[in-house]
């Protein structure tokens, strides 16, 4: 998300500067004109206590927005949106807030600093009205709704107009609790006596929470080792699930899930969760799909079971799904970014 706006307002002529407090091994590729300012601790500032730590990266945060003296500020998730309100204190700089996931886990737990940051902020973006909701009417009034943007390469694919699908079931994210892949392995062992030659690949890094060795154990368990593959993360997975049979979001929550807007993008009939807050449910009642229960892997092996046994039903909702295309262009989100964002910067 970060790397496609920044890329935009670079190429609309805006000084883009993204500060992080970390840097990862396998990270999005910034634009060239976009400037990557590291606020992030050393490693001997690392083994300091939590309050320590905390009050080394609010001041260097602070510096750094001093420093670049920006027309306004867009953090975003939960952690950076409490960071740059607390941070910014005393500031005259606009913050404009980004709530991406269940507001339920992440904001839910801490009041306090919600309400601050609900005060602080000049605006916000919500994925979805639900998570709109869940704030105090102050934060609301002010807030806008806007989707997320796919990359560009999602665009240019197409899939294999009149293929015969592929006997592939795919899902797509963080091998984590939050996005339950074990529902889908129980739902999978359900039908996978009347579907014996379809497979079920798993794309997504390992959180590292002990998630993938449940997984794992299970597949031995329920002796479906040879038919659930592991795939690790994928740069190029508009060619990957170009053709697949079946795309299955199960998540216990989300907010404007990516993976399934790419599935839809390519064409691929899909199934998810109604899960909160909301975004799953927006997406397949718009573009077609099927939503399930959470948590009820009954419900989703009886959805995947009447789509991978009807051919027809597959390509329907494969054409309808596409149409979300036109929804979630770059292009078109980035517009309406830039009309709040310059609609903040000029009050």
């Amino acid at each position: 998300m970060i790397s496609i706006l920044s890329r935009y307002f670079a190429q609309d002529g805006y000084d883009v500067v993204v500060t992080t407090l970390w840097r990862a091994d396998n990270e999005y590729v910034l634009d060239g004109r976009v400037r990557r300012v590291d606020v992030g601790l050393t490693e001997r500032e690392e083994r300091r206590g939590r309050l320590a730590k905390a009050a080394i990266r609010a001041f260097r945060y602070r510096a750094c927005i001093a420093k670049e003296r920006p027309d306004i500020v867009i953090s975003f998730c939960s952690k950076a949106n409490f960071r740059s309100a607390y941070s910014m204190t005393g500031m005259q700089i606009p913050l404009l807030v980004s709530v991406r996931n269940d507001p339920e886990k992440d904001y839910a737990p801490y009041p306090a600093k919600c309400r601050y940051m609900s005060k602080k902020a000049a605006g916000c973006v919500f994925q979805t009205p639900e998570a709109q909701r869940f704030f105090d009417a102050g934060l609301q009034k002010k807030s806008r709704v806007i989707w997320n943007p796919l990359d560009e390469k999602y665009f240019a694919e197409t899939k294999r107009r009149g293929a015969a699908r592929d006997r592939t079931i795919v899902t797509v994210g963080r091998i984590t609790r939050q996005k339950n892949q074990l529902l889908l392995l129980k739902a999978f062992l359900r039908i996978s006596r009347d579907f014996p030659q379809h497979q079920l690949l798993i794309y997504g890094e390992d959180s590292g929470d002990g998630t993938r060795a449940e997984l794992e154990a299970y597949c031995r368990s329920s002796r479906l080792e040879d038919r659930v593959i592991f795939m690790g993360e994928s740069s190029t997975l508009e060619r990957d699930l170009a053709g697949a049979g079946l795309f299955v979001l199960p998540s216990d929550y989300e907010g404007m899930p990516n993976a399934l807007a790419e599935a839809m993008a390519l064409g691929i009939p899909c199934i998810a969760t109604d899960c909160p807050c909301g975004g799953p449910a927006m997406l397949i009642e718009q573009f077609g799909g099927i939503l399930v229960p959470s948590g009820k892997d009954e419900a989703l092996a009886d959805a995947m079971k009447s789509v991978l046994s009807d051919p027809q039903l597959a390509d329907r909702m494969g054409s309808q799904a596409e149409r979300v295309r036109d929804w979630v262009h770059p292009q078109r989100i980035y517009s309406e970014w830039k009309t709040y964002v310059e609609s903040l910067i000029s009050r």
